[in-house]
Order: C-alpha cells, then structure tokens, then sequence
C-alpha cells in the first residue's frame, strides 16, 4: 500500500508541474485556522513539491498529510537507534517497542489518508488521521505512566500530532 500511495503521490505531482505554481495564498489562507499555524505554513511551504504540486486545496492537503508521515517515519527511526542500545532498561525498552508498532501503525494511517484523499474522500481521510493520533497519544500515555520517559521523544510526539491536527483541520474546511 505504502509503494502504491508513494507512486500515485508521485504520478500526480508530475502531472501538476504542467498546471503551474500554487498560489501561496491558498497555503496561508488554509494554515491560518490551524491550532499552530506557522508550523503549518512553514512545513508545507519547505516542501518542494509545494511550489509545483499545490495547485489545489486538495494538493495542500496531500502535502501536509506527507509532512506528517516523514516526521512520524523520522522518529520511528529514531525509536530504533534508541532500541539498539545495549544499556537499555527492560521498561524503557518495552515503553519503547510499544511507541515503534504505534509509529509504524501512524505511518501506515497516514499512508492510507493520502490514498483517500486521492479519491477525494474527506470522511476516510479523517477517520485515518484520527487513528494516527490517537496512535501516538498512546505513545506518550506510555511515556508518561511507564519507564523510558525519554524528552527527545516527548517533543517529538507533539511535534507529530500538532502535524496531524493540522492536517485535520485542512481537512475539515475541505469538506
């Protein structure tokens, strides 16, 4: 599924070049009613495929749900190198464990918003970026209430889901 929605991904901003550059307006004038939007603008705009591929509201959602998924696709690795430490402890690394299957289950989610929205089907869209969040919340429940509260991974669980809900609320005014 994940080599398919990267293909079709891929397709479709090819295909985009020939329609012309976003107006970088429709970028801001979506990320303005997301909880952080700076983040938003800032993260969709240091996009490449932003200037070629955004063309439509539906193109800017596409890209932010990307974001999403190469930042949860950056710290799963980053989970891993923590894992492959010898001196781990054996809560730490099964709050660990837990943290990776959710990451890689939010990767997948994400995978499946991009193909929904491929489609145009708003509804899977937030039903899939929903299930990513609730998937890393899970995570950081387990930080908190298990061993290996790790800062690192904090912060980057909540730059996740702020990624998410932005996505979410694009989304929304979508639809």
């Amino acid at each position: 599924m994940k080599q398919f929605a990267g293909l079709v991904f891929l397709c479709i901003v090819s295909f985009s070049s020939i329609l012309g550059n976003a107006d970088s307006n429709m970028i801001s004038d979506l990320c303005k009613h997301c909880d952080d939007p700076e983040l938003c603008l800032s993260t969709i705009k240091a996009r490449p495929e932003s200037g070629e591929f955004a063309a439509t509201t539906n193109q800017i959602e596409i890209i932010a749900i990307s974001v999403a998924s190469a930042d949860a696709s950056a710290t799963s690795t980053y989970i891993k190198e923590k894992l492959s430490h010898e001196d781990i402890q054996p809560a730490t690394e099964a709050t660990f464990e837990d943290c990776q299957k959710n990451y890689q289950d939010a990767v997948e989610q994400l995978d499946d918003s991009i193909s929904a929205m491929l489609v145009d089907a708003h509804a899977d869209v937030d039903v899939w970026l929903h299930a990513a969040i609730s998937a890393i919340e899970s995570c950081g429940d387990d930080l908190e209430s298990r061993g290996g509260n790790d800062a690192e991974l904090s912060k980057r669980n909540e730059v996740f889901l702020k990624l998410c809900k932005n996505a979410l609320v694009i989304n929304k005014m979508l639809t």
